[in-house]
């Protein structure tokens, strides 16, 4: 019998991305100008007080910005950019079959912008679709279900689809609470920041990272019941 194949889940914002993306363009280009939804930090204060969800305020909030798409996504560079080894263990996964995705609640075209500037090419990402001039933006949730509308994509749905695809181990890899739903589902778990507390709180397992450097070293000392290291591993992680 073939050994499983492994599929990793990656959170975007916070994750991959050394930054919360979605928030440093807001700061830099939806400034304090109120509009017909108010401005984007009241818009974010409802939503950290539960008044709102988040797909509602990431819609209001970048309804806001003057600025078009790709204005915000050039923008992007100096400002932006991929949490310390994640190219390597990118290239880690692909050298050993290792499925790779990224999953997130954010907006597909910061997450190709900042991926392009760095460099990393033909990695499957699930976001948030987003299209149109400034104020008139239109959004599409490609991964959204009933029971989990309030955060515009499910990453639960995500990881249950990767395990109907077969013999497949996952991994989840993320720092946040939508994080920590998929990963009560995976098979193992990376996390940072707040989502180590609800994994605490919750007696969900996980390994403690801070960045992919960490990722990468567990994955070569093995990861029990998901993923062996062997020799040829070792040799082409790069």
């Amino acid at each position: 019998m073939s050994a499983p194949r492994v599929v990793v889940l990656v959170d975007f914002d916070g994750t991959a991305a050394a930054q919360n993306v979605a928030e440093t363009l807001l700061e830099r280009y939806g400034g304090e100008t109120s509009y017909a939804a108010g401005t984007w930090m009241a818009n974010r204060e409802s939503f950290r007080k539960g008044e709102m969800t988040l797909r509602e305020y990431q819609e209001r909030a970048f309804n806001g910005v003057d600025v078009t798409l790709e204005e915000m996504g050039e923008g992007l560079k100096g400002l932006c950019w991929p949490r310390e080894g994640f190219q390597k263990f990118v290239s880690f996964c692909n050298a050993n079959e290792i499925h790779l995705f990224i999953i997130t609640n954010g907006l597909q075209f910061y997450v190709d912008f900042v991926l392009e500037h760095a460099g990393i090419e033909g990695l499957p990402v699930c976001a948030v679709a987003v299209e149109g001039p400034p104020h008139q933006l239109r959004y599409s949730y490609p991964y959204d279900t009933e029971t989990c509308w309030e955060w515009g994509n499910c990453k639960c749905r995500i990881l249950e689809e990767s395990k109907a695809a077969g013999d497949v181990k996952t991994v989840m890899i993320g720092d946040g609470w939508s994080d920590y739903c998929a990963a009560r589902l995976a098979d193992a778990a990376f996390a940072r920041a707040t989502m180590r507390q609800h994994c605490d709180a919750n007696g969900v397992p996980y390994i403690p990272f801070e960045d992919f450097h960490d990722v990468l070293a567990a994955f070569r000392a093995g990861i029990p019941g998901v993923w062996e290291p062997s020799p040829a591993d070792e040799g082409s992680s790069g």
